[in-house]
């Protein structure tokens, strides 16, 4: 089967994540059309995406030639149809409303080319909800850019139970192209991945200043200067195997004398009864090859030097 080509692309919204999407995949060299069924909103876009280009020239990411490029490949249509009569990909960045997304998507369905492929920038509602009522269900998936979208690099993916395989591979394929890491959620839950851990931070965050656990302001600082650096280079597994997993597993049966049988911590036990502790036994969650933890911590401690260099950069 001849691979599905992808040349010009429509973002339909220019609020909040609607401009930034336009500006990744006009900055991969496709020509990107943007509509908004708010006429001042539409007005704004150029002037939005302009002052993020000037970002990125201020930090020399790009040139005023190579900036001037991206800018001339985005234009704005003044009405849905026109925006996606021959586009090839669809990204959907309007408001979160579960019945005005399905009436666009159904509009979307005749609108646009029969094998244009439909996604969704919500951050929140099921695929397989929002394709409810759809003509082409099987072009329908889920990309959930996170704001601002020109600049973080991971793109949240989902397939609904209709998407096709090529709809899924052409567009892993788009996204990588663009210079995104494509992150694919098997399963569906409020919020996917991302906003269900960023919900849990806030929530986390409220409950300490309700409680006078400390000021919002130094709630804050435990995430900028702590938690936050080192989040940026290792993920919540491997912070548990630098911890260690025994002291993992002791920290959490200490706290409720039940969590033995707890199937969230199944894959911790394991792990504790075949001796796997993390760094310090060259296995946990992931085998470091042999590597003594001083070893895997001296190329951690060499990536945080450069985060917190960055940061204090500013």
């Amino acid at each position: 089967m001849k691979p599905q080509a992808i040349r010009k692309i429509a973002v339909i919204g220019a609020g909040t994540m609607g401009p930034g999407s336009a500006q990744v995949f006009a900055q991969s060299g496709h020509i990107v059309v943007i509509n908004d069924v708010d006429r001042s909103a539409l007005k704004r876009v150029n002037k939005k995406i302009k002052a993020s280009m000037d970002t990125f020239l201020t930090r020399g990411l790009c040139t005023r030639e190579v900036a001037a490029k991206i800018l001339s490949r985005i234009k704005v249509a003044p009405d849905l149809a026109s925006a996606v009569r021959d586009a090839d990909f669809v990204v959907e960045a309007i408001v979160e409303d579960l019945h005005l997304k399905r009436k666009l998507f159904k509009q979307l369905g005749g609108l646009s080319p029969p094998n244009a492929i439909l996604a969704s920038n919500s951050s929140t509602l099921s695929i397989d909800e929002i394709a409810e009522g759809s003509i082409k269900p099987d072009k329908l998936i889920l990309t959930h850019f996170i704001n601002p979208p020109q600049v973080i690099p991971l793109v949240e993916v989902a397939r609904g139970s209709k998407t096709s395989e090529q709809t899924l591979r052409v567009t892993l394929k788009l996204l990588k192209k663009a210079g995104k890491r494509p992150l694919v959620c098997n399963k569906f839950i409020p919020g996917y991945l991302i906003n269900s851990c960023n919900m849990a931070i806030m929530a986390a965050a409220l409950n300490f200043l309700s409680m006078g656990i400390a000021s919002m302001e130094d709630i804050d600082r435990a995430f900028t200067e702590a938690l936050g650096p080192r989040y940026s280079v290792m993920g919540p597994f491997k912070t548990m195997d630098l911890i260690g997993l025994d002291v993992i597993w002791q920290a959490v049966t200490s706290f409720d004398s039940n969590a033995h049988n707890d199937p969230r911590i199944a894959s911790v036990k394991k792990l504790i009864e075949t001796s796997n502790y993390g760094m310090k036994t060259s296995k946990g969650f992931y085998d470091y090859n042999g590597k003594s933890a001083d070893e895997v911590m001296q190329q951690i401690n060499g990536r945080l030097l450069n985060v917190l260099k960055a940061g204090s950069a500013k």
